[in-house]
């Protein structure tokens, strides 16, 4: 039987502890080859590749594989002695969560009510996890393989094919945890229930790397112009970036108003912030997903905090 912690770790914030018996281990990673050649399959994540908004039954614009099955088999070749990504700081505060009808004609359910939330003070780091940071961690052995091969040369691409359990080995190898759902989407609106990181314009190219921009993950960074109030680039566009929370469609109409960590339990997790293959409605920052514990593909990335 193993267990996987789901959440906050430290502190007064609960923890906790997913138990699984029927999922083996064997189908959550493979060690896999660095070559270029192989590739990510997108899979069966939530409803992956779906691109409208839709609410608690729309999960998966990620476009996830499904258990860690893609890539060649073999030894994984990337090594790197990169130290964690760095850092921006959000302060403490309180800030508009969930959608913000004000300025967002696209709300629906599970964003609602709109309401204001306070968390403490928190560092976010500046970007998605790269692959040396990821591969950092793998040659130190604290986190396993990523599921499909990379190119070792793209050091600035964002680690991708991890599922949420190898996301936290990472986070807790760096020090560091996933974000609250609550901290995350005050790290990518401000206080000010912006609809997008940038502000409320609609999004395009050169703000978001989105579905109809290209059509594969760009090195981290590579649009300044789309940044958070708080210096974070990519909260919308990229990558589809894990959270810390169990997703429930219900959860804001009965959620704590002051650090609030998401349902007790659960069965599948929250994801936020759009992808690469997500349309232009999965980009707002109020926008919900939801991934099953084995997910992990092409657009489905993470971030840390402390």
């Amino acid at each position: 039987m193993t267990k996987l912690y789901i959440g906050r770790k430290s502190g007064k914030r609960r923890v906790v502890v997913l138990t699984i018996s029927a999922l083996k281990l064997t189908s959550l990673v493979a060690l896999v080859g660095c070559s270029p050649s192989a590739s990510s399959d997108p899979g069966t994540g939530g409803s992956a590749g779906t691109s409208a908004g839709t609410g608690s039954q729309s999960g998966g614009s990620a476009g996830t594989s499904n258990g860690g099955t893609a890539g060649s088999a073999g030894e994984f070749e990337c090594t790197s002695n990169a130290a964690p990504g760095p850092l921006v700081d959000v302060p403490a505060g309180a800030f508009i969560m969930g959608c913000n009808a004000d300025v967002d004609d696209e709300c629906v359910d599970d964003e609602m009510p709109m309401h204001t939330v306070t968390v403490a003070a928190f560092d976010i780091e500046r970007t998605e996890v790269t692959q040396e940071a990821y591969a950092a961690c793998v040659t130190d052995g604290d986190c396993e393989p990523p599921s499909c091969a990379w190119n070792c040369d793209d050091v600035d691409a964002p680690a991708t094919c991890i599922n949420i359990a190898q996301a936290q080995d990472y986070c807790a190898w760096a020090g560091r945890r996933l974000p609250s759902e609550a901290e995350w989407e005050k790290a990518a609106r401000g206080a000010d229930g912006l609809k997008y990181p940038w502000g409320n314009d609609e999004p395009d190219c050169t703000l978001a790397n989105m579905a109809g921009c290209g059509d594969q993950a760009m090195a981290v960074g590579s649009l300044p112009d789309g940044a958070s109030p708080y210096g974070a680039f990519d909260m919308a566009g990229n990558m589809v970036e894990m959270v810390a929370d169990w997703y429930d469609a219900a959860y804001y109409a009965e959620s704590p108003n002051v650090d609030p960590t998401g349902p007790a339990s659960g069965d599948r997790y929250g994801g936020r912030g759009g992808g690469f293959r997500s349309d232009a409605t999965w980009q707002r920052t109020s926008k919900r997903d939801w991934y099953d514990l084995e997910d992990a593909g092409a657009s489905l990335g993470f971030r840390c905090v402390q």
